[in-house]
């Protein structure tokens, strides 16, 4: 029987929401940093404190992200099981951001406790709904292994969107008046909303489950298989792995942007670079995506995976060798986009084939509980990047305002910029030699057909 896929519109439609949410966690997971240490300014104790609340509030996400895969695999309504939830949280999830970025005037103590609920009602509450749901759906809109990689494509392509915004937000400060001003933040995190919302509503409005494959199996399940679907998740490794590779990789990406404007600014003596970092390694990163579908029809997800985390880890290491070098950086930074996008489309595919794999060995879906490896692996890693560069800067000597910093401040910026991510490059590149899933899922069907 032919396994049903998703139309071309509904690829772009989906990938839509994706870019929404994208936009606010890439933007708060790089810039938070820049609003406290440049706009608030609260001081090196209170700098920590934050790392430290942004890291537990990741360590709560582990929880949450089981909770609503439970939720969603326990839902049942007349718009969907995950999109139900994915509409719910557009409009919190916006609010949040908004105030994470307004507390300027607010004493700093006071500030940062502010940011703190907020970032944890942001990360822990909404985004945890809207992400889990979110990639939830897309075995649910789709049954076919290269339909759904086609689909991570483009929904990639769309989510770079976030990156971009990234890499153009500090010009886009300066013009509005600069860092250190809060009306310059509320003027781009309006901007920044308005977008957000935009790609959000048009994906819950246009992506809907599908009914076949809602028929296919039971439209409400009982505690009794909640609880087989998450005892039979948690005896996966594959679950763990995915876990691990969405932690790492997103570690990576995260971090880099965090620390990026530290290093153009003081390593490489000019802070625009990091713009230019942002932006030029999108045109590999588009031939990476346009050959992506082609390399997986013709060799397999697997290999094509390996084979981008190989450039990422090559594009790390040409910086590390000479971190000092403007060419050498950019020449990094281009091979590393080559891979990343790959990488970063190939993973959201990961809970699909979980799904699949479950419900050839158990005979059920758990769309939801299989997309929270997803959410939780991004988010610990992406919290961890931010929360290692909040307590990386009180530490290596780091002070704002200065236009020349320590030489421990300098190592600090290098290390967290290219060596780091070099050494969970090749991490990252064993995790994906672990992922057999699909020739184990062929074996259980294979078996399953037999009997």
């Amino acid at each position: 029987m032919e396994k049903i896929k998703t139309t071309l519109k509904e690829k772009f439609f989906y990938a839509f929401g994706n870019m929404g949410s994208y936009i606010l966690w890439s933007f708060i997971g790089t810039y938070v940093t820049i609003y406290v240490t440049k706009c608030l300014k609260p001081g090196d104790a209170l700098i920590s404190m934050l790392g430290t609340i942004i890291l537990v509030c990741r360590i709560f996400d582990g929880v949450s992200d089981i909770i609503m895969g439970i939720i969603i695999d326990k839902t049942h309504s007349r718009v969907g099981k995950a999109r139900f939830w994915f509409g719910i949280s557009i409009i919190p999830l916006t609010i949040c951001f908004f105030f994470i970025f307004f507390l300027s005037g607010v004493d700093k103590s006071l500030a940062i406790i502010l940011i703190s609920i907020l970032y944890f009602l942001f990360t822990v509450v909404f985004y945890t709904m809207n992400n889990v749901a979110f990639n939830a759906m897309l075995p649910r809109i789709s049954e076919d292994p290269y339909d759904q990689s086609n689909v991570c494509t483009i929904n990639f392509i769309f989510t770079s969107v976030g990156s971009l915004v990234c890499a153009f937000s500090i010009p886009l400060l300066n013009l509005f008046g600069g860092e250190e001003f809060q009306k310059s933040w509320t003027i781009l995190v309006l901007i920044l909303i308005g977008l957000a919302l935009v790609g959000q509503i048009i994906c819950f409005i246009k992506v809907k489950e599908k009914k076949e494959i809602a028929d296919n199996t039971k439209t409400h399940q009982d505690k009794g298989e909640i609880k087989r679907g998450l005892k039979a998740l948690l005896k996966t490794k594959y679950f763990y792995i995915a876990v691990l590779m969405f932690a790492v990789n997103y570690y990576i990406s995260l971090s880099v942007v965090s620390i990026g404007k530290y290093y153009a600014e003081f390593v490489l003596g000019n802070e625009n670079y990091f713009s230019l970092f942002g932006s030029l390694p999108m045109i590999t990163m588009g031939i990476g995506l346009v050959l992506t579908p082609l390399l997986v029809k013709k060799i397999n997800k697997k290999v094509v995976l390996m084979i981008a985390i190989g450039c990422v880890a090559l594009g790390n290491i040409i910086g590390s060798i000479f971190p000092y070098s403007f060419a050498a950086s950019l020449t990094g930074g281009m091979v590393k986009g080559l891979g990343s996008a790959v990488v970063m489309s190939q993973l959201f595919t990961l809970a699909p084939d979980i799904v699949n794999y479950i419900k050839a060995k158990e005979g059920i879906r758990v769309e939801g509980l299989a997309a929270s490896a997803n959410s939780f692996g991004c988010k610990v890693g992406s919290g961890l990047g931010s929360a290692i560069v909040l307590w990386t800067l009180p530490l290596c000597g780091y002070i704002a305002g200065s236009a020349t910093q320590a030489s421990t401040a300098i190592y600090s910026f290098i290390a967290l910029y290219w060596w780091v991510p070099a050494i969970l490059s090749l991490l990252l590149l064993l995790l994906a030699s672990l992922w057999n899933i699909d020739k184990a899922t062929k074996k259980l069907e294979n078996v399953s057909n037999i009997q």
